[in-house]
């Protein structure tokens, strides 16, 4: 997440959006990100109906969407700073 967070710090003045979704309750969630002072919105889905839209079958997932909504990169898995510049380079971000 501190990897996500600085990358959405650098881009979102240029139309970057990160969504992070918790299937957690806000009482687990909210100390979680703020003792890690993470900037992007975490949105709650407790009850998975976001995971069973997107047929999310591991935690953590990345979905990437370029500007006009196509699907470009996704990853099941934690990501490096490095590893989100390659999928968002597929997005046409540099």
């Amino acid at each position: 997440m501190p990897d996500l967070d600085a990358l959405y710090n650098k881009f979102n003045g240029l139309g970057f959006v990160v969504l992070a979704i918790s299937d957690e309750e806000v009482a687990k969630v909210a100390p979680f990100i703020s003792e890690r002072k993470i900037s992007y919105p975490v949105l709650l889905d407790p009850g998975c109906s976001v995971n069973d839209l997107f047929i999310v079958e591991g935690i953590p997932k990345s979905f990437v969407y370029d500007r006009s909504g196509k699907l470009v990169a996704q990853s099941i898995d934690m990501r490096t700073r490095n590893q989100f510049l390659g999928m968002l380079a597929q997005a046409g971000l540099q």
